[in-house]
């Protein structure tokens, strides 16, 4: 095999990534907090009606739709090049590295966010928003598109966990924190989720990325690489 020493340049050593990865738990349990708050308190609706109300953000929302829907590449694209790179070149690290990103997604955004919905089947804020065949479903597929949590907040937040805690690149990894955001108020302008949705979203991509990175990938990456 190739040596994968070269990537030690663009990559945390094994103690700092596991530093970092002491806070993901911990703030995922505040922000799942935060979402109870905001949903107990109607804070939830206040929020949603005064962005829908706001001028500034309907001007802006064909920009805000169309990161909505295409956000998410900015994540799987990079990582399933990781993911094709070292299995294709025999890249012990990188093949690890996207394995692990494909397994966080598919626990965190498709398995548990989707186990959510079923249990919840909160209805989206606007009804009318959703394709009309949505209507024509079942109530176990209209469950899975309920809105809580958000899939898209839990599905940018473990790409942008993954890239703060293995990045040294601050740029990049403040620009991971920054594609979550934007995909937050993205969700919100659209009018697809209330805030609760997307702190509980974010919540469950945190928690799922951290736990993935620290019982799957650090212990592989502490291993002598062919």
């Amino acid at each position: 095999m190739a040596s994968d020493t070269p990537t030690r340049a663009l990559f945390l050593d094994a103690r700092e990534i596991s530093a970092r990865l002491r806070i993901t738990l911990p703030v995922s349990a505040v922000l799942l907090a935060a979402a109870l708050i905001a949903w107990l308190t109607n804070a939830d609706t206040a929020i949603f009606q005064t962005i829908q109300a706001s001028d500034t953000f309907t001007a802006s929302r064909p920009f805000f739709e169309a990161y909505s829907k295409w956000g998410p590449a900015l994540f799987y694209l990079p990582f399933l090049g990781v993911l094709g790179f070292g299995l294709l070149r025999e890249r012990a690290r990188w093949r690890t590295l996207g394995l692990a990103y494909l397994m966080a997604q598919l626990t965190g955004s498709v398995l548990l966010v989707h186990l959510v919905k079923l249990a919840t089947g909160v209805p989206r804020p606007h009804i009318g928003l959703l394709p009309h065949a949505l209507f024509q479903l079942s109530g176990f597929a209209q469950s899975l598109h309920s809105t809580f949590p958000s899939s898209h907040a839990a599905d940018a937040a473990i790409g942008a966990v993954f890239a703060w805690t293995l990045l040294r690149s601050r740029a990049a990894s403040t620009a991971a924190l920054a594609a979550v955001l934007l995909m937050a108020m993205s969700r919100l302008i659209v009018g697809m989720h209330y805030p609760s949705d997307i702190l509980a979203g974010i919540a469950v991509g945190m928690a799922t990325a951290g736990l993935v990175l620290r019982f799957y990938l650090l212990p592989r990456w502490r291993k002598p690489q062919d």
